[in-house]
């Protein structure tokens, strides 16, 4: 199946995914207005309309995760192909991503129960709703913390492999272009997710320890996802430090050169071309850029930065809305 066939089919699968769930919340009474009357009532409904949404959203996700890391690994490997062979890479990406969906499973299951439990919503005389929310917790959970392992192993897996010093000159850092594209695109990835966090609080009071929990959670998984950019930009720094020392100390050994011949440095043209050529190497190793992100890629990071904050004030709008629009119908 080519690609093109194989994201039609993802999105198919969403689809049908996303209306399943949302038929079954309706036939179960999730969005009757009766229980907005209470806030176990709006718990629900919110649980159920962001379950929809982000279970479909991770479907998608996890599957465009893969696909991005093998175009932009491959993308690299055409530069540096001794590097390892694209059969390796592949196959390593194949066994990484399966075993994060495999204990995905794990850490899906222990997250519900425990959830459930301090919540004190396992009971076996809950109703069919309460069960319904809490399968869909259990799936909701088991893609949410794969999509998590599936951007930490892709992230590990360029550090490990692809990031060597040695392949990073002060010349060439447009051929990690690519690495910075899936760097920024698994933390839009990332921001995406936890954009989608206030629909769950919908009509309801959010604790403000709430609100900084998913802040931090943001900025320290976006902290590790830009370690690759991080890395280049160190060595690039390094490299050039020591080139520019370099040259620093040829310029002072041809002054040093200068006083033992007792000559004006403009009356000996060899040197006096030597000093022009350190000169020039000199202003063309500083205007090197350290950082492998050019412009656009800056621009998407800035609004990766203030997604989630807009996120907020976006739900807080719907929210509002939300509200006149239940009070309306219950007028009607």
């Amino acid at each position: 199946m080519n690609i093109v066939a194989q994201q039609y089919s993802t999105i198919a699968t969403c689809a049908v995914t996303g209306i399943g769930i949302l038929a079954g919340a309706h036939y179960f009474g999730a969005f009757d207005l009766a229980r907005l009357d209470t806030p176990l009532g709006v718990r629900q409904r919110n649980a159920a309309l962001a379950f929809g949404l982000m279970i479909v959203f991770f479907i998608y996700i996890n599957r465009y995760l893969y696909q991005r890391a093998v175009k932009c690994f491959s993308e690299f490997l055409s530069k540096y192909p001794g590097e390892m062979k694209h059969q390796t890479m592949m196959l390593r990406l194949q066994n990484g991503f399966s075993k994060c969906r495999k204990f995905s499973w794990i850490g899906g299951g222990m997250v519900t129960v425990f959830y459930l439990l301090s919540e004190g919503l396992l009971s076996f005389d809950a109703e069919p709703l309460s069960w319904y929310l809490s399968v869909l917790g259990l799936i909701f959970w088991r893609y949410a913390i794969c999509t998590l392992f599936c951007l930490l192993f892709v992230t590990r897996f360029a550090l490990l492999h692809f990031l060597n010093e040695r392949l990073i000159d002060l010349f060439g850092i447009e051929k990690f272009k690519h690495l910075s594209d899936l760097v920024i695109s698994n933390a839009i990835v990332s921001a995406l997710s936890l954009s989608l966090i206030p629909i769950f609080w919908l009509g309801t009071n959010v604790p403000i320890i709430d609100k900084v929990i998913v802040s931090c959670v943001f900025v320290a998984l976006t902290y590790f996802l830009y370690l690759p950019v991080h890395k280049v930009q160190r060595c690039i720094a390094k490299k050039k430090s020591l080139a520019i020392l370099r040259i620093n100390d040829s310029i002072k050994a041809l002054f040093l050169l200068n006083e033992q011949h007792k000559r004006r440095l403009t009356d000996d043209p060899v040197r006096l071309r030597k000093l022009s050529s350190l000169i020039n190497s000199k202003q063309q190793i500083s205007a090197v850029s350290e950082w492998a992100i050019d412009i656009p890629q800056g621009m998407k990071t800035i609004a990766i930065v203030f997604s989630v904050p807009l996120s907020w004030v976006i739900g807080a709008l719907v929210d509002k809305y939300l509200q006149e629009i239940i009070e309306i119908s219950k007028m009607v």
